[in-house]
């Protein structure tokens, strides 16, 4: 599990640093950069603060997989999930803790059933650390690959 920290904007986002440079080369092999800068705009009126990546492995059985984040209670966030390098889309779903936690509750669930995009705003009630839960589909096709950028935000 990767861990990432949210943080205001004036500080420095060392958590997704981490993320970026343990997603290894797959991450720089789905073109990044041009993905962040076609979303960019779906983050307004929000402040740009960092992106992360996610590299998802299809197998034959349906999976989960989940990313942990920091957030701040009083602050308001934009997530966008940019999927246009996934061959499935895969669903997301956000907690307020590990969903593996009967009390954890699901803050933010992705019924949009848009292939290039998912945006989520949300204000969390309390400081802490939240999950985005990935939902991978079984795939017939062997060893099929995709990866998403997350663009976070916060409004300022």
């Amino acid at each position: 599990m990767k861990k990432i920290f949210l943080t205001s904007p004036k500080r420095l986002f060392f958590g997704v640093g981490l993320c970026l440079l343990t997603s290894g080369l797959f991450a720089q092999q789905c073109k990044v950069k041009p993905i962040v800068k076609a979303n960019m705009t779906s983050l307004s009126p929000y402040q740009y603060d960092a992106y992360a990546v996610k590299e998802i492995q299809y197998a034959a059985k349906t999976k989960k997989e989940s990313i942990e984040f920091s957030v701040y209670s009083g602050e308001d966030y934009k997530l966008v999930f940019c999927k246009t390098e996934l061959p499935q889309d895969v669903g997301i779903t956000i907690f307020d803790g590990n969903p593996t936690n009967k009390k954890s509750t699901i803050v933010y669930m992705d019924e949009s059933g848009k292939k290039d995009q998912f945006v989520c705003n949300f204000h969390p009630t309390k400081t802490g650390n939240y999950f985005i839960q990935y939902e991978i589909p079984a795939s017939t096709a062997p060893n099929q690959k995709g990866c998403f950028v997350v663009l976070i935000g916060i409004k300022e």
